[in-house]
Parts: structure tokens; sequence; C-alpha cells
């Protein structure tokens, strides 16, 4: 299988090292905390024979790349692409510390990424405030072999639209490389960040008694969701989608690798029902794209349902199979214990060999 979304956890002492200045929120303090309780202890003891089982920093290779390959080896999983566990800032945020923090960060997954000989593949991260660091940055990781890179889209970056030809060197490096460019939950900002971290939608709509974060003491610490942000969230990555699909991105730069991760999947064919009525609109007027926009959906990105989500239904809706790649979020609890026979059932429902393409072959533009 492949696997299209999963987590590195770092010691705390190492991720603090790493954030440096830039800011760590939460997430360093849960971490030193936790780690070494005797939850812990208790959680690292069956690690092991529970991969599916323990999450957080206690999972089996949460943190250490032969205990990461080894449960890869146990969940049948040849290569994972693998995300931050930071909260991110250091993507976000507009400040020198911000931009060495990124930079540290690329380091340390570059290193991760080559110790694992390229089954885990740690994707970088690019900081879009300033498009000169981030295009210099974005070579920089390229040449050492990042095998994906994920992006901020919490704001506009550096100032205006990803579709603007101000970013379009930016798209012919990932184009010409074959480096999937890359949005996960979080690059759009969390409901549980600090008032000076940007969010889109503006965090302020969830500041009511219901609605705040919830959740402080999972095993994993960051996943503080609470009833309002998850289903929010995946706003900022649909506008930002719209802005490259609309804005003829794809059309400029017809091979393009694009994910969009752990924003769930129910979105997309609504998105692309709408982008492609709007579309046939604009041709009255002369301004069609070459292809629809859900071909270049079809093409060019892909996303990764929750298992919760009838896969099945959705591509009965909608179509847009070849968009669906399957993803375990390991070590994280959003994936649940039973990922793959759950994705199996629905795929199966779809039709037969729908199976193949959902967890190997829609995935290859991903990770090869």
């Amino acid at each position: 299988m492949l696997d299209c979304d999963g987590h590195l956890y770092m010691d705390p002492e190492v991720m603090a090292e790493v954030v440096g200045a830039a800011g760590s929120s939460w997430i360093i303090d849960h971490l030193r905390r936790f780690v070494g309780s005797e939850q812990d202890r208790q959680l690292r003891a069956r690690a092991r024979d529970d991969v599916w089982g323990v999450k957080g920093i206690s999972a089996w290779g949460s943190s250490d790349v032969a205990g990461r390959l080894a449960a890869m080896d146990a969940m049948g999983v040849r290569r994972q692409l693998v995300f931050p566990n930071t909260v991110l800032r250091e993507l976000r945020t507009q400040s020198p510390e911000a931009l060495a923090s990124c930079r540290r960060y690329n380091d340390f997954a570059l290193d991760f990424h080559r110790r694992s000989g390229g089954r885990a593949r740690v994707v970088c991260q690019l900081n879009m405030s300033q498009p000169d660091w981030a295009l210099a940055e974005l070579a920089r990781v390229i040449e050492a072999g990042a095998p994906g890179v994920l992006l901020p889209c919490a704001q506009p970056p550096g100032g205006t639209s990803p579709a603007n030809p101000v970013w379009d060197p930016l798209w012919r490096a990932f184009e010409e490389s074959g480096t999937p460019a890359l949005l996960h939950i979080g690059a759009g900002g969390l409901a549980s960040g600090e008032d000076d971290d940007p969010m889109f939608p503006p965090r302020e709509y969830a500041d009511a008694p219901s609605l705040r974060a919830i959740f402080p003491l999972r095993p994993g610490g960051e996943e503080q969701f609470g009833p309002f942000y998850i289903v929010v969230a995946h706003l900022a990555a649909e506008v930002y989608l719209t802005c490259l699909v609309m804005g003829g991105v794809f059309d400029r730069f017809p091979t393009l690798r694009f994910g969009v991760i752990e924003f769930g999947a129910s979105w997309l064919g609504p998105l692309a029902e709408r982008l492609d009525r709007h579309a046939s609109l604009l041709t009255k007027i002369g301004a069609n794209l070459p292809l629809s926009p859900s071909e270049y959906l079809r093409r060019n990105v892909r996303v990764t349902p929750q298992w919760t989500e009838p896969l099945d239904v959705l591509i009965e809706r909608h179509g847009l199979h070849e968009c669906y790649v399957f993803s375990t979020d390991y070590p994280h609890i959003e994936g649940g214990r039973h990922p793959v026979p759950s994705f199996g059932e629905m795929a199966r429902r779809v039709r037969p060999g729908y199976v193949e393409e959902l967890f190997v072959s829609n995935g290859e533009l991903l990770l090869g």
C-alpha cells in the first residue's frame, strides 16, 4: 500500500530546538509532561503488538527511523508521506525566526527521509511570506532530495494569490523536479492556536463555549479539534485549490503534482461541480480554460478521504475516482484502528479493481 498521510513526532527537546523562537504554542509543553509518564510507558510497552491501536508519540516508530520502517512493514505500507508534527507556526507566520525554524525543520526532515531509504518520505515545508526566500529554499530542498513540500494556506502567500505569475517560478520548480506540492490540515491554521497565528477561516468564529477546542489530554496532544475546527478546516484548502484551477496554474504547468491531505474528501465533488458550472459560463465571454476544472482535478490533484466518509457514495455522486488516495494518518488518533478494512470495503463497493487504485495506483502521483 501507498500511504499518503503519516506523521513524524520529535522528542520535545529536539522539537524545541527546531522551532526555536518561532513559537511552539502548547505542543512542546504537552509532550514534556507526557513523555516518560506512566501512561506513555504503558502505551509503549504494547505498541509493537497493537500497531493500529497505540497512537501519539508512544506509537511504534513515532520518532525513530527503524521503528517507523518496522511499523510500516507491520501495516503493509511500502511508502508513506510523513508530515510535521509541530504546530506549524514556522510555516505560517512572517518573521525571521519563522524562516530560520522552517529551514531547520527541513534539514531534520531530509535527514530522516535519507535514513529511511526513501520509504518514509518526510516532507519539507515552505514558508511563503517572502517570495525570494521561498524560491531559494524550495530550490535548496529539491536539490537535497525533498520527497514533497508542504505549503501554507492560512492567508494569501506573499500577500497575493498562489495563481499570481510571481509564483510561476515556484510551480515550475515543482513541475520540473516532479516534487509534489502539498497542503495538509493545520497549514491553514489551528483554532487552538495563538491570536497572532493566522487562520482561515478566522478563529474568532470558534469563540463560543460550545465550539472551543476540546480533548486536550488525548495521547497526541495536538489533536484539539473540538466540534468546529474539523468541519471548516477544508475551506482554506478549497480556496487555495480554486485559485490554482481557475487561475490557470494547472494549465500552465500540466504535470504539476498536488496533494490535499487530511482535510477529508466530501468537499471535493461539490467544488468540482461548482467550478465546472462557472467555467461553462466563462466560455461565453471567451475566458475559458482548455480543460474543464474537474479534468484538472482528476489529472493533477489527490485528496485523502477520512475513513468515516462514505467514499463509495461520493464517487457514485461526483465521480473523480482518480483523486482519492489511501492514508493511515499514523500515528494520529484520527486514523482509526481499522482504516484498511474500512477503505477496502468501500472500494469494493465502487467496482472490481478499485481497491488497487485507491490503495496503490492513485497514490503514485504523490509517492512514485
